[in-house]
């Protein structure tokens, strides 16, 4: 027997034990007051960490070594596999992405208890039972259902090698690992809102912004009369955090959908898209929300509930990719662990119910909503649209599985549903990022906010004239791009003439002025940033979406015809053995105005264990727009190539929006961090 399935099944199992341990540890440390107890507790969660790197380091040895023993490596290694596509097939499959997501589990839960291991709030006692509960649930399925170290007897010589899907792009390795960081990030607001919910209003609650104030008898904070802003304070760094990743994490699953999958789209509806989504979409409102509590001391139920819900959500996604429930290029093989699963939800579920139930009425806060012309009523707004639009979401995704567990009938919800459901939303959604940036807390007035908002207006009205008069007629379009350039411009003007009476009127201070503001007031200009990769990841959606052309050409060798101002010329067609498959390839010469711009090369990858080529399009992309060629199909002599053309304006500012927002929430967390906490 392979030593790594010795090795890999003691770490799974005395990661168990330490999971039972260490809950009991912190049960005694919360009865008792016990700092040792403690200490043990956040030992456990330690040693879970320690645990899990070991056994991930050993399955990545087992797959680089090609050690066909261990059962997850005869699943998915090969001896033709390149090195660097094996050790990213630890997540490619059931029980490898299973032990990853053990890994960072344990890595954010044991970062989490050890940054805060000064700190005596009762709720770190609670919030480290929540995750030891939580690893004991993912560490039993890796000893169950989903073991990736069972040894394999005989030894086969050699494997299968990961989905081809998975080998066509470098997208691979990072997409994944970024998308667990934000799945597994949202159990830090879980763990904390379960364990305020436990903990109650003493022990460990204090006003927003205060240093741990003096301790009782037992070493832990007595109770102390203030709104419970604590939880939120400290969880609010990985809760950016988490939805930060999650935010890329989306954008590059469409990435790679967009650059492998060949059908020139990057997003479908798919429900394991939908998957991802709907926790980002609860996890969006959260984000903001909990800025009421701390400013207003209002929504403590409705964050905590929003915290539940976007864990919850994660759950159901994982779930409902690696139970075998949904027939998707994106879903793993049908396994066992969706019983566990639903069992784990349902216990969560009940639990969380109960406990908000039980405790919500000793969470009342001061704060009230003053006007319906303030923040903090647009930000309830907000919520409400972003709950809907995760309504939405969740119910095209659930129904046909339902319809199908009730009636036996496969039926599906296409494109259209959603579409129509949720351009409202976003427009609506669009509408409050500029009045929020114009509105104050507590009571605005109409009559400053139109005088704020007057100038960005007329802006905003030229940018959407001028798209009248080049010829854009879309309704839709035009009214996004009015919303969108509005808050765009407001927020430009405010950092403008903030950054300009900073500098003093010197344009040699200008820059360094503006860079002080983020480190500042963090929130609101990390914000800023946000936002407006928010802006401009949804006007590039809606006008790709909309503007795109396709046809499919056949040509001969040095055959020349004309697409879209593009010439296209067939240069020939060509086969590459490569070590884990067979390219046939269609080099086309690209040139404008006849000159030449490019030469693309769409291929078609043959695997030895795929009936099936698995097509890779060639994209030429622009700041205005793609050039996509895929190869659809040609001739064994090399007489003929089929291609299919589609030009797509602005679908490179979808990536560059997804990845400004993603900086604008990891700037407000790290540099709000420190002053914050």
């Amino acid at each position: 027997m392979s030593p790594i399935v010795t090795i890999g099944n003691l770490c799974i199992g005395l990661s168990i034990g330490l999971c039972l341990f260490g809950i009991l540890s912190f049960i005694g440390a919360r009865k008792s007051g016990s700092e040792t107890a403690a200490s043990l507790g956040r030992g456990s969660l330690y040693g879970n960490f320690i645990l899990m790197t070991v056994a991930n380091l050993a399955m990545i040895y087992a797959l680089l070594s090609n050690d066909f023993g261990v059962s997850y490596v005869s699943h998915v290694g090969s001896l033709e596999t390149p090195r660097w596509i094996s050790a990213i097939s630890l997540w490619s499959s059931l029980e490898g992405s299973i032990l990853f997501w053990g890994w960072i589990l344990a890595t954010y839960t044991a970062s989490c208890l050890y940054l805060y291991k000064d700190r005596k709030e009762g709720l770190l006692l609670w919030a480290g039972l929540v995750f030891l509960v939580i690893e004991l649930f993912f560490f039993i399925l890796l000893a169950l259902p989903a073991n990736p170290f069972l040894p394999v007897q005989p030894t086969p010589a050699n494997g299968p090698g990961p989905n081809p899907l998975l080998q066509n792009h470098w997208l691979m390795a990072i997409h994944p690992p970024c998308l667990y960081l934000g799945y597994i990030g949202f159990t830090v607001p879980f763990a904390f809102a379960v364990a305020t919910l436990l903990e109650g209003p003493s022990g460990g609650w204090r006003g927003s912004g205060a240093r741990p104030r003096a301790t009782g008898e037992h070493g832990w904070a007595e109770p102390e009369p203030g709104p419970p802003a604590t939880w939120t304070l400290l969880t609010r760094p990985w809760l950016l955090f988490a939805w930060s990743f999650q935010t890329i994490a989306i954008v590059l699953g469409g990435w790679w959908s967009y650059a492998v999958l060949g059908w020139g789209g990057y997003w479908a509806w798919d429900p394991v898209e939908n998957a991802s989504f709907m926790p980002w979409l609860a996890g969006t409102a959260l984000v903001h929300s909990v800025m009421v509590q701390e400013k207003r001391k209002m929504l403590p139920v409705w964050n905590l509930m929003l915290a539940i819900l976007t864990f919850l959500l994660t759950l159901l996604g994982t779930f409902l990719t690696r139970s075998g429930v949904l027939d998707s290029v994106h879903s793993f093989t049908e396994s066992h662990i969706g019983p566990y699963f639903l069992v784990f939800i349902g216990i969560v579920l009940s639990a969380s119910l109960a406990l908000l139930l039980w405790k919500s009425q000793n969470l009342r806060q001061p704060g009230q909503f003053e006007s319906f012309l303030s923040l903090e009523f647009l930000f309830l707004f907000n919520n409400l649209l972003f709950l809907s639009f995760c309504f939405v979401v969740f119910l095209g995704t659930w129904y046909p599985l339902l319809v199908e567990a009730i009636r036996g009938t496969r039926i599906s919800v296409g494109e259209p549903y959603f579409n129509q459901m949720t351009v409202p939303i976003v427009l609506l959604i669009t509408l409050l990022m500029s009045l929020g940036l114009v509105t104050p807390w507590k009571r605005g007035n109409f009559k400053n906010i139109l005088s704020a908002s007057r100038f960005p207006l007329f802006l905003s009205l030229g940018i959407t004239l001028i798209l009248l008069i080049v010829g854009i007629r879309n309704w839709a379009i035009l009214l996004l791009v009015l919303l969108a350039s509005l808050a765009l411009d407001i927020m430009i003007i405010e950092v403008l003439r903030i950054s300009w009476k900073r500098a003093e009127g010197n344009i040699l201070k200008f820059i360094p002025a503006k860079l002080s503001l983020l480190n500042d007031n963090p929130r609101r200009y990390g914000g800023f940033i946000a936002h407006i990769g928010a802006l401009i990841l949804i006007v590039a959606v809606a006008i790709s979406s909309i503007y795109d052309q396709e046809k499919e050409i056949t040509l001969k060798p040095d055959e020349t015809t004309e697409v879209g101002g593009y010439q296209l010329t067939l240069k020939e067609i060509r086969g590459d053995e490569v070590p884990q498959r067979f390219e046939i390839k269609a080099v086309v010469n690209v040139s404008r105005d006849g000159k030449s711009l490019e030469t693309l090369t769409p291929q078609m990858n043959f695997y030895p264990t795929s009936r099936e080529p698995i097509g890779s399009p060639a994209i030429r992309s622009t700041l205005i727009e793609d050039l996509y060629l895929t190869l659809n199909n040609f001739e064994k002599d090399g007489s003929q190539a089929t291609l299919k053309v589609i030009i797509t304006p602005a679908v490179i500012w979808i990536w560059i929006g997804g990845g400004i927002t993603m900086l604008g929430g990891l700037l407000a967390m790290v540099c709000g961090r420190k002053r914050e906490l």
